[in-house]
């Protein structure tokens, strides 16, 4: 018999204006990922739904509230690691929320920027590369494959 299989739950919010951009947020030197783009989102915690861990992330990194009712499930990713670690990633989009999105947390990111999905920055982390591939697809499971880890890459 193998092993039960336990991971880490990713939860992501893509907020996406009506211009068709959604925001990216730029690791901070020293964090996991350091220069690299990311899609707004952090890990699950303890006694959160999946939801409400994507619009906890989304309060803590943009400073906005976003009502339940106006996020839509748009996937379910597994990741796979440049070293074969994995986890798993849900992600929520939303066109309503209330505030301006603004880089909430400048010590874990350096730069906050829009890009349209379908044609992100060339120095996104393959993590997003995959979730935002996925969404522009209307693909709403897939499994996501990291290449090598580039140098600086603070992993």
């Amino acid at each position: 018999m193998s092993d039960r299989y336990t991971s880490i739950v990713d939860v992501l919010m893509l907020p996406y204006r009506e211009d068709g951009r959604m925001p990216l947020l730029r690791r901070a030197k020293g964090q996991y990922a350091a220069g690299q783009l990311t899609v707004v989102g952090g890990h699950l915690e303890a006694n959160e739904s999946p939801l409400e861990g994507a619009i906890r992330e989304a309060a803590e990194e943009l400073n906005i509230r976003i009502d339940p009712r106006d996020a839509e499930f748009c996937g379910l990713y597994q990741f796979v690691a440049a070293d074969g670690t994995r986890r798993l990633g849900t992600a929520w989009v939303t066109r309503a929320w209330r505030g301006t999105p603004a880089n909430n947390e400048p010590h874990k990111h350096a730069e906050l920027l829009w890009a349209e999905p379908g044609d992100p920055p060339e120095d996104c982390h393959p993590y997003t590369l995959g979730v935002l591939r996925a969404f522009v697809e209307g693909t709403l499971y897939g499994v996501i494959t990291a290449g090598p880890v580039a140098a600086g890459d603070g992993a």
